[in-house]
């Protein structure tokens, strides 16, 4: 009976949290490019300059907290709180198709109003072509037959994007990719691809939240004219402070849809709240283009797919914050490599890779197998001198005299 009580209290600091960050909305989850002049082939600020105090304070900030909120995942109020949001989405999972095949037809259907854009808002193309494939994409969504062809037309678009704007700017947008995943594979009713496309679903629209973040670490000059035409974002604190602060909150928002159910949940929840939010500052573009984005996050809390067996919470802190890491390395590094030289990229890129090299040993167990094996070696050295295990229980001073002997022998 004390889980309810606990249960109550959590979901009222959950709701006082994001009551609280409402204001940082517009800086964590506006997409900067939609609204400020940037040039991608801009070169990002150092590294070195990156990892400043302030970040690693934030980081260990988050990591704290999401290393709280996976041990709750795992006591009774985790099970309360999972029968709650499980209750509370019956109407939404029972109709997840029908919500996303009518969103993705609503948003290519102003897309083909507008008639100026490709996929999002600073995606400017205006061909005669572009605008049939976004008119025939609802058209082809009305029916479970036809969502292949949805699908098609969806890739068609992003490979335009490609083509016109270049891979790395479209990486900010592998939700598409998640979508035509999910509509071509809607055609059968077997579970296990059912499951398959929910997930491919829910890691894009995480990794197309959790990418662009990594430019409120390399790039906060594009940050910074929002926060000159809405001081209100600010709540009294420096630019560097906010920047950094919402590049941590969205970066971890994000990631948590990568980790366990309740973790991928509540980030989902949360990330969605964060993005109606920031259309009450900026207006209905930001609200059109997250459109989509929204719909999905509300899939996640629906269906958040089943219980990795890795993601225990004595690793969430390590994976957490070597993840956030990498992303910076990675982020860096592969800039460097298309729109300047190789040479330069080598070293944010394998720092990156070996990062993710760490997760998937701690991940995987590896690093946990190796430790006995590591204490026999460092044991070694005492065994081939004779000592046993119970000669290692003796007092110090028997196992002094019995070591000089071993030694006289």
């Amino acid at each position: 009976m004390r889980a309810r009580p606990r249960a109550v209290t959590l979901v009222a600091c959950i709701a006082c949290q994001v009551i609280g960050s409402i204001p940082l909305a517009g800086v964590a989850a506006a997409h900067v490019k939609w609204f400020v002049t940037c040039e991608p082939s801009n070169s990002p600020i150092p590294l070195q300059v990156v990892l400043t105090e302030r970040l690693l304070l934030f980081s260990a900030l988050f990591i704290s907290l999401f290393y709280v909120a996976c041990k709750m995942e795992q006591a009774a109020i985790g099970g309360f709180l999972m029968d709650l949001l499980e209750r509370a989405t019956t109407f939404l999972r029972e109709r997840l198709d029908v919500l996303l095949r009518a969103v993705a037809a609503i948003s290519f259907s102003l897309l083909w109003v507008d008639g100026t854009v490709i996929l999002t808002p600073e995606l400017k193309g205006n061909s005669g072509w572009l605008s049939a494939i976004q008119l025939l994409i609802p058209i082809f969504l009305a029916w479970r037959a036809t969502l292949p062809a949805a699908a098609a037309g969806i890739i068609v678009l992003y490979g335009y994007g490609v083509a016109t704007y270049g891979v790395f700017h479209m990486l900010d947008y592998p939700v598409f990719l998640g979508l035509a995943a999910y509509f071509a594979l809607s055609v059968t009713d077997d579970a296990r691809i059912a499951a398959f496309r929910l997930s491919c679903l829910r890691w894009s629209v995480a990794l197309s939240l959790l990418w662009p973040a990594m430019e409120k670490f390399l790039y906060p000059t594009w940050i910074a004219p929002i926060l000159v035409e809405h001081p209100e974002l600010t709540l009294g604190f420096d630019a560097a402070t906010v920047i950094t602060a919402a590049g941590v909150v969205e970066f971890g928002l994000s990631f948590a849809m990568l980790w366990t159910p309740l973790m991928r949940r509540l980030g989902a929840l949360a990330l969605a709240a964060l993005l109606i939010a920031a259309t009450f500052d900026f207006g209905k573009l930001d609200a059109v283009g997250h459109l989509m984005v929204v719909a999905i996050l509300l899939a996640v809390v629906a269906e958040p797919g089943t219980e990795p067996a890795r993601c225990r919470p004595a690793v969430a802190p390590v994976v957490s914050g070597t993840a956030l890491l990498a992303a910076i390395f990675l982020y860096s590094g592969l800039h460097t490599l298309y729109y300047f030289s190789w040479s330069a990229a080598v070293a944010p890129i394998l720092s990156g890779a070996g990062l993710l090299a760490v997760i998937v040993l701690y991940m995987s167990g590896v690093v946990h197998a190796l430790l006995p094996v590591a204490r026999a070696r460092l044991r070694k050295p005492t065994f081939e001198l004779g000592v046993t295990n119970d000669d290692l229980r003796r007092p110090l001073g028997d196992f002094v005299i019995l070591q000089r002997g071993s030694r006289a022998s």
